[in-house]
């Protein structure tokens, strides 16, 4: 069974009826143990850690792609291109800094990666090379990686991603995503659905984008406007979508065009939370994409894995997503298929509005 199908109603089978009937009692538990957790602090009677600099925090209410990674890039950019000096922190999935512990640097913002993608895990490597003058920072406590932060890289403010659900840490700012398809999932907790925490604490939230706007129609969009509106009272709202920006040449690591494979047959892969969409935005692109392959989101690849995609096709060049690229190039056969990644962007409907917002937050207003 198709696990996110089962979970939101889709399959109307027998036995998805039984499992989502066992996974709903711990969803409800997962509520009331989630109000529990959090009423100390509502009570005043535990304080969040403040660091000395504005926080921004990035993130979202569901398990799953929003684009939390090139959000991060495109509020990073803004910051530092308004002359901020900026370090970013990252949970870092799937690195093999998680067993260690404390707080690691990836970049110094001197264009150099001081750990390597299966380390640092595979967003905080992308982020690092889509802001090679931002410094970049994991660790599951960011409350530590915050600390040296500051006491190393003298920041005007620290931004965050994936860290709405980080509660032990203060924020000036927490932009909340929503994805604009299903932006509640199906509107139950983990792991009935894949909501991390109730749609009711989206008031909580400082900003909110809807993303890949474009994907919905103008009645579904509006909707959804008017439940964000009716849950977050006050709170700005913007839309934003997914925009390809360029090819990069994995061989060569050079920018080119996005008809350069236009009517080109080729394969692709990817290793992100929504496989589905990478490669509905490259069939739009005017690619022939004859076999394509989902891997789990933020999977660690292997030379198999590499292996068995190229046996498919050993002719046709293949196309993954840059962050996936960051795992898979050091793997991929010299002499192999031409490897392209595809680099995705946000695009704003009202870019100086989100930029005055941001702005308020370090005080340049």
């Amino acid at each position: 069974m198709e696990t996110k199908s089962l979970l939101s109603g889709e399959d109307k089978s027998p036995q998805a009826h039984v499992v989502r009937a066992l996974l709903t009692p711990l969803a409800l538990l997962h509520a009331v143990g989630l109000e529990l957790y959090l009423l100390p602090y509502r009570m005043g009677l535990r304080k969040r850690y403040r660091l000395p600099v504005p926080v921004i925090a990035i993130g979202n209410l569901t398990s799953g792609g929003t684009g939390k990674t090139p959000m991060a890039a495109a509020i990073g950019q803004l910051l530092r291109d308004h002359g901020v000096r900026v370090v970013l922190l990252s949970r870092g999935h799937g690195g093999s800094h998680e067993k260690s512990g404390g707080a690691q640097l990836v970049s110094r913002g001197d264009g150099a990666l001081l750990l390597p993608p299966e380390v640092a895990g595979d967003e905080p490597t992308l982020l690092a090379q889509l802001l090679p003058d931002v410094p970049v920072l994991v660790g599951r406590d960011r409350r530590v990686s915050g600390q040296r932060a500051c006491a190393e890289l003298a920041p005007d403010l620290i931004l965050l991603d994936d860290a709405l659900q980080f509660w032990q840490l203060h924020r000036d700012l927490d932009i909340v995503l929503l994805d604009a398809r299903q932006p509640f999932d199906n509107g139950w907790l983990l792991p009935r659905g894949l909501l991390r925490e109730p749609p009711a604490h989206l008031h909580r939230a400082g900003m909110i984008v809807l993303t890949r706007a474009d994907r919905v129609s103008a009645k579904q969009l509006e909707a959804t406007r008017r439940r964000v509106a009716q849950l977050a009272p006050g709170v700005p709202l913007f839309t934003a979508t997914h925009a390809p920006q360029a090819w990069v040449q994995a061989s060569t690591q050079a920018l080119f065009p996005l008809d350069t494979l236009v009517g080109k047959e080729v394969g692709g892969f990817a290793g992100i939370a929504d496989g589905a969409a990478f490669a509905h935005t490259l069939q739009q692109l005017g690619l022939s994409l004859k076999i394509f392959r989902e891997f789990g989101d933020h999977h660690t690849y292997n030379k198999n894995d590499i292996l068995s995609l190229i046996e498919q096709s050993p002719q046709m060049p293949f196309v993954t997503t840059e962050k996936d690229l960051t795992k898979v190039l050091a793997l991929w056969p010299e002499g192999g298929p031409e490897l392209w990644a595809l680099r995705i962007g946000i695009v704003f409907d009202d870019p100086k509005g989100v930029g005055l917002l941001v702005e308020k937050i370090y005080g340049r207003t």
